[in-house]
């Protein structure tokens, strides 16, 4: 048996791999003179980097005597407290967006608190903008200042006593003056563990629930839900006034959210309980919250025979609290919903009253439940949709009165006298994933489903849970519409392709009918709508629209505001930055044109829309391609490539004309007769060091290397059969008419990525001795495309090991060598801290695999190179520790970056990471540079450029620069903070084009 060690290089490894101590914080050269060019060995064979099972022997000489040395790697709903009468301590609900006084104020996940003009009909102004570092909740509007609430604050901490930082993500309340949009300011702020879940104003009072786990900062030992009073008169001194916290008993430490039903007086907090067990039921613990000042205090508890969900299977009426409540968990859902009945005295007294089971036609789950006055509704569902009627006029005797049974199910119940609406799903229709339905409830025994209205495509959904879902679902009494912000995929063939769609669906309603009118479109995934001044306004996290709904069955866009930009990619273009704006859930997949002075500008000059690119291609349809379209720039075309969708042996083409930026057009469109996997490069081939990329540019030519590439997880016993490698040559010279030609790479093993140096386009390959496969020739290719209708493939020169860099003008290449070593170990530990890659350890006694045994792994060293027209003589060697992995390389001007990480190695409780430096094509001698780095854990490395390495790390999010201009001092500093991690960067000049997805294109400053 043999026991194999793999590290690989693909982009996912980056964001753990680093550097070494071994390597850490110095700088050094060669090992020893440079040969001179008479007696300088020309023929190279390294160790086969895709298997090990080579017999070479650390006899302590040189790496090149061993042949080589390598490594790599609801408007209208109801709301709490229905019957409190104290204007005074009134219960206020937060919500996503406000509206008052001619201005809507928008909380987006992405754009932060947006406040717009909505005096001016048909004229939407941004009058002022503020981004926070959190994921944003819910928000209160009152006396002109903004309480927003966000999870997922993340901040670092200084503690003055170590002089040390502490990374932190907690949820936050600030408290934000908006009285002059223009400039929000932070006048409060307050920190809380954990995520909040709800939260209820009452009075100066702010009632915030928390879900903390073990893991979350300033959180107890164990998961638990913790109810906070905070004082909120003063927005300048939010103060805790009491906390109550109620641990949860899950055994396997999950935390589930619990939900919150709020009476003037008091609080009922229940959710999930599990007990590992089948058996599941909630306890609802009281909360006494009359005290105006916010003081907590605990009342008494009382047990729901089943598991409270959501808020609505709580309410208290009259001075009675109704529950209804299902035993079991999802999977288990043979017994009985109940309706229980509990007298209240106070906060600290309730008393059983009444107690019935719900009578299925067959085992189901409960999906939802509304109170109304004396009646309640509960819905229970498998395929098949039950809505029964309960009579709660008696609270000693709650009595089931009708069963009315439909497809689907019902997520949310507005009641309305002796109608009730609902909003649910049915992906069994053929009309619509989602729907509204309207019931006739005069009789509870006889329960009626007036009308029913499909929408929303073969597969739908609404932005809010349970919980908040009335927020979404508005009914608009006075004008007898309902509106649904929903989102949904329509399969539009049997392959699966479709569209995606998100907006408002209108719909009329009388007593008796419901009729579907038409749908106003959203850019994003649409949250809120409302009527202001004859308007329609859909409000998504991405923007907000206006339309004309004086003919219903066809809103009119009248105008829009974008609040936040998708951003994937940019490519500069002359004055101009190009940003693609497109993402899986995008209905409307765009170029933007912006000037490049103002990059990050919410509205372009120049739209263009690529949803019909995909279309126009036979068998293509919209998906994920677009998305992860590669972008590139000559002149005043831009050019995209990207996979397609339904064939996999295809690439997609389309050139853009930017000369008119205002109207970007498509100059032409082609689909290109190769795989898309020539499109992306990961570079695991075992132990080689991947450097270089997938796609080059030498003007307006393209060129994309294509090979059948696989990951090695064999022994190395088998020679590995040739593949057939090609590059793709695409001539864009003439952007109306682009050609294409391919060219034969030389036959190998594996290949590296591709460079370019002016012209000439390289790579690298290798190909096993045929006499022993565990070893191999290395060559280095090179490609003239200066004529990219007759490409010249150049004689290969064979080298020691792959290539990391080249410069034609000096003559030189930089390759990382690779070696088998074979060492006698004391157990399999000893080995793989032996080595960074391709480690094997076979114990002696194939029974006792913590004895001794003989470990392989590979060896690396950097090799100089002059470079001839057909071979190449060594001129400086400089080997790496066998311990040092190094994943990935970045090449720059007479720099290669290479990030580096010690294997199996923890020091002082830190992996060591970092960067090491080498140098040498200019100079003729090969320098090494290295920097340990201790916050490289959560950094990766984009690229390089000129002497400088750029890097983005999520924790926080931002971009820093190792400076190697000096190889002597090399410096890592962070130039600036992002709002996300930056997936890939632009440069200009010395500026980051930071493209954050969701969370737009931000700018950094990389200059001193």
């Amino acid at each position: 048996m043999t026991f194999l060690s793999r590290t690989y290089a693909g982009w996912l490894v980056l964001v753990t791999a680093a550097a070494s101590a071994g390597l850490a914080g110095c700088t050094r050269g060669s090992t020893g003179p440079s040969p001179s060019p008479d007696d300088a060995p020309t023929d190279f064979i390294s160790g086969n980097p895709s298997g090990n099972d080579g017999r070479g022997v650390d006899d302590g000489g040189s790496a090149a005597s061993t042949g080589s040395t390598g490594a790599g790697g609801g408007a209208g709903a109801p709301t709490d407290g229905e019957g409190d009468d104290d204007p005074e301590r009134a219960i206020t609900e937060a919500d996503i967006i406000q509206v008052k006084d001619g201005k809507l104020y928008a909380l987006s996940q992405y754009g932060g608190l947006s406040i717009i003009d909505i005096s001016r009909r048909d004229r939407l102004s941004l009058l002022g903008r503020y981004r926070a570092g959190g994921m944003p909740f819910e928000m209160y509007l009152r006396d002109g200042i903004v309480y927003a609430m966000f999870s997922s604050w993340a901040q670092y901490l200084y503690d003055a006593d170590t002089g040390q930082y502490t990374y932190t993500d907690s949820s936050r309340i600030e408290a934000l003056d908006v009285s002059d949009p223009e400039d929000i300011r932070l006048i409060g702020s307050f920190d809380l563990p954990g995520t909040i879940s709800d939260s209820r104003i009452v009075g100066d009072v702010l009632y915030a629930v928390t879900l903390e786990n073990n893991y979350c900062w300033g959180c107890g030992s164990a998961p638990n839900t913790t109810i906070t009073s905070l004082a909120v008169g003063d927005p300048a001194a939010i103060s805790v006034v009491d906390k109550l916290s109620y641990t949860d008993d899950d055994p396997y430490g999950y935390g589930w959210r619990r939900s919150v039903t709020v009476t003037q007086d008091r609080m009922y907090v229940a959710g999930i309980e599990w007990d590992g067990t089948d058996e599941g039921h909630s306890t609802i613990q009281v909360i006494d919250i009359s005290d105006p000042g916010g003081d907590l205090v605990e009342g008494t508890s009382v047990e729901a025979v089943g598991q409270i969900q959501s808020r609505w299977q709580m309410d208290e009426h009259e001075g009675v609290l109704r529950v209804v409540s299902q035993p079991g968990l999802w999977w288990n859902n043979a017994a009985l919903p109940g309706v229980q009945t509990f007298a209240v005295a106070s906060s600290q007294e309730l008393t059983p009253l009444g107690y019935t089971e719900l009578h299925l036609p067959k085992p189901e789950t409960l999906r939802s439940v509304r109170f109304d006055g004396d009646r309640a509704y509960a819905i229970t569902a498998e395929q098949t949709d039950p809505l029964f009627t309960i009579d709660l006029s008696d609270p000693e005797h709650p009595a089931q009165l009708g069963e009315l049974e439909m497809p689907g199910w019902v997520y949310h119940m507005e009641p309305r006298g002796n109608r009730l609406l609902a909003l649910g799903f049915d992906n069994a229709s053929d009309e619509g994933s989602l729907h509204v339905s309207l019931f006739d409830v005069s009789d509870l025994t006889t329960p009626t489903m007036l009308e029913r209205i499909h929408f929303g495509g073969s597969w739908g959904s609404f932005a809010e849970d349970q919980d908040r879902i009335h927020k979404a679902f508005t009914i608009l009494d006075d004008l007898g519409t309902i509106l649904v912000p929903y989102s949904g995929w329509e399969i539009t063939d049997d392959k699966g392709c479709g569209s995606y769609h998100s907006g408002i669906q209108l719909i009329d309603f009388t007593a008796d009918t419901l009729t579907k009118r038409g749908s106003a479109p959203a850019r994003g995934q649409a949250r809120r709508a409302f009527v202001h001044d004859e308007r329609l306004f859909a409000v998504s996290d991405q923007e907000v629209g206006t339309f004309n709904i004086d003919d219903r069955d066809a809103p009119a866009a009248i105008t829009d505001l974008t609040l936040t930009t998708i951003v994937s990619n940019t490519v500069v273009v002359g004055d101009l930055v190009v940003r693609m704006s497109a993402d899986w859930w995008t209905s409307g997949p765009q170029l933007e044109v912006v000037p490049a002075a103002d990059p990050a500008r919410a509205e372009p000059i120049g739209r263009l829309d690529l949803g019909a690119l995909d279309s126009e291609q036979e068998g293509g349809c919209y998906g994920y391609g677009i998305a992860d379209a590669r972008l590139f720039a000559h002149g005043q075309y831009a050019y995209l490539l990207w996979p397609s969708y339904t064939d996999w042996n295809t690439t997609n083409l389309a050139v853009v004309d930017l000369r008119d930026p205002e109207s970007p057009r498509i100059a032409s469109q082609r689909n290109l007769p190769f795989s898309s996997r020539a499109l992306y490069y990961d570079g695991y081939y075992g132990a080689v060091v991947a450097a270089g990329g997938s796609v080059v540019q030498a003007g307006s030519t393209l060129v994309l290397r294509n090979a059948n590439e696989w990951y090695y997880y064999d022994d190395g016993v088998e020679q590995q059969a040739p593949q057939e490698a090609k590059l793709e040559v695409l001539d864009l010279s003439d952007p109306s008419a682009p050609a294409h030609r391919s060219v034969a790479l030389p036959s190998g093993a594996g290949y590296t990525g591709l460079q370019v140096d002016g012209t000439t386009v390289l790579t690298s390959h290798w190909v096993p001795l045929p006499e022993d496969p565990s070893r191999a020739r290395f060559y280095l290719d090179r490609i003239d495309v200066s004529d990219p209708s007759s490409p010249v493939v150049r004689t290969p020169v064979n080298v020691p090991g792959s290539l990391l860099a080249y410069d034609d003008a000096a003559g030189r290449a930089l390759t990382m060598d690779y070696a088998t070593i074979e060492l006698d170990v004391l157990n399999y530990q000893a080995c793989y801290a032996e080595f960074a890659h391709g480690t094997v350890f076979e114990p002696t006694n194939q029974e006792n695999w913590e004895g001794p045994g003989v470990c392989r792994g590979v060896r690396r060293a950097l090799k100089l190179l002059d470079v001839g027209s057909e071979t190449a003589r060594l001129r400086d060697e400089s080997p790496i520790d066998d311990a040092t992995a190094i994943p990935q390389a970045f090449v720059g001007d007479d720099r290669v970056f290479m990030y580096t990480s010690v294997n199996y190695v923890v020091e002082n409780g830190e992996p060591p990471y970092g960067i090491a430096v080498a140098s040498g094509l200019k100079e003729g001698r090969i320098e090494l540079a290295t920097k340990a780095i201790a916050d490289f854990s959560f950094s990766s490395p984009l690229l390089a450029d000129g002497t400088r390495l750029l890097v983005a790390s999520s924790y926080p999010p931002s971009i820093a620069i190792l400076d190697a201009s000096d190889l002597d001092e090399l410096t890592y500093e962070t130039k600036g903070e992002t709002s996300s991690y930056a997936y890939r960067v632009t440069l200009d000049g010395d500026r980051a084009l930071c493209s954050l997805g969701h969370h737009g294109l931000e700018i950094v400053d990389l200059g001193d």
